[in-house]
């Protein structure tokens, strides 16, 4: 029978042999283990394979279990009735174990049957082998399931590579949704503190830690997520914000500074110097990192800008509201000047008239009369000269009252 095995192998099929042979190529040496408790069966399967693989054997299926498990080969060939484990036990148990379980067998019986194929294919199997054997249809099958094998381990590769794509992209739409959600925070900040505390929060969101100074509309606020920043803190941010000339991105160690003149920002254990200790998901989730949070700065200087806007528009419209309110003061100053103007000379008119009609009364001389008439005009001339005076007055805070008007609008 051994000779006949070898006989058979010689005279393959050419349509079978050129097909065995081209797969070949590909899984030349492959380690094949045989699995059969006939040891002449063993001999015919060996002396059928060691010509294209690298051919071991057992002879039970407890056996198969520690073989594979010390040295796992490509593929199995299993024959299904042994003693103690039958192959169908035996292959169940391999695809049980996450270190076997992708170990390819092709089951080998007298029992070919539709129920006994469905057995072996519930039980992980990956063909079928009718005894006895046929060394083409072996060669055929072994090279099958090897290169279908190959196959698949190719595609679990890409599919690896595009489940990690996909997560990175998710990766990527979570980041920018945290920056989106900072710009709409920004909106309700009215302060240095709260846009100091949307920073923080989003620096958060991307499990990142640091410190902040902003300045704008004249006031200073420095702070970490758990208040006011400390002396150490505050001389990182005294340095980043020092260096006015370079970069305004610049690495401090294992650490990275933001300095964009109205906003300094200090975040803990962002690398920019990502070597090859770092692996590759992980630099490209730090350089992502430092882009977002580039982006968070220069939102936040934005939004300190507006609110410096903001507060000069609110400071030019209480300048205006008083250019407004002493313009109508001033009027009504005046109106009450020119009134108190014309009463006094109403009065000294009054007087005077009084004075010349007693005149006939008194028995004054012509001299007298005109002198007490030159007293009358010469006070007269003073009460409305005092209230000249005050004409000055309002025709000086007319000049100013004029240009704070220029300078409002």
């Amino acid at each position: 029978m051994l000779r006949r095995a070898q006989h058979a192998q010689s005279e393959l099929r050419p349509d079978m042999e050129q097909f065995a042979r081209g797969v070949l190529t590909m899984t030349v040496r492959s380690h094949v283990l045989l699995v059969d408790d006939d040891e002449l069966t063993l001999q015919m399967l060996e002396a059928t394979l060691e010509a294209d693989f690298k051919v071991s054997q057992v002879s039970s299926g407890a056996e198969a279990l520690s073989r594979c498990d010390s040295d796992p080969p490509d593929l199995i060939v299993l024959d299904v009735d042994m003693p103690e484990m039958d192959g169908y036990e035996t292959c169940r148990r391999l695809k049980d174990n996450f270190s076997t379980a992708d170990i390819p067998v092709i089951f080998h019986s007298a029992r070919t049957s539709i129920d006994e194929r469905l057995q072996g294919y519930a039980a992980g199997g990956a063909d079928y082998l009718p005894k006895p054997f046929d060394a083409p249809e072996l060669l055929a099958k072994i090279n099958l399931v090897l290169a279908h094998r190959d196959r698949q381990r190719e595609l679990s590769g890409q599919l690896d590579e595009v489940m990690n794509a996909v997560l990175s992209s998710a990766d990527m739409v979570g980041e920018a949704g945290v920056v989106l959600e900072f710009q709409r925070a920004l909106v309700g900040c009215a302060d240095n503190a709260a846009v100091a505390r949307a920073i923080l929060d989003a620096l958060h969101r991307y499990s990142l830690d640091g410190c902040v100074r902003i300045r704008g509309g004249g006031e200073v606020y420095s702070g970490n997520a758990r208040g006011p920043c400390s002396a150490l803190e505050n001389s990182i941010l005294d340095h980043l914000q020092a260096q006015t000339e370079g970069q305004r991105i610049r690495p401090f160690g294992h650490h990275t500074g933001f300095s964009y003149d109205r906003v300094v920002l200090f975040v803990r254990d962002l690398r920019m110097d990502r070597g090859a200790d770092m692996d590759r998901a992980e630099s490209e989730r730090m350089g992502r990192a430092i882009d977002n949070v580039a982006l968070l700065v220069e939102g936040a200087v934005q939004r300190v800008g507006a609110l410096e806007s903001l507060v000069a528009t609110r400071d030019l419209a209480d300048v205006r509201h008083l250019v407004s309110m002493t313009r109508n003061a001033l009027t009504d100053i005046s109106a009450r000047n020119q009134a108190q103007q014309r009463e006094v000379k109403q009065v000294f008119d009054s007087l005077n008239a009084e004075v010349e009609n007693s005149f006939l009364h008194l028995g004054l001389t012509q001299s007298q009369e005109d002198h007490l008439s030159s007293i009358i005009k010469q006070h007269l001339e003073a009460a409305l000269a005092v209230l000249g005076k005050s004409q000055e007055v309002e025709a000086f805070l007319g000049r100013v009252i004029h240009k704070l008007g220029q300078a409002a609008n």
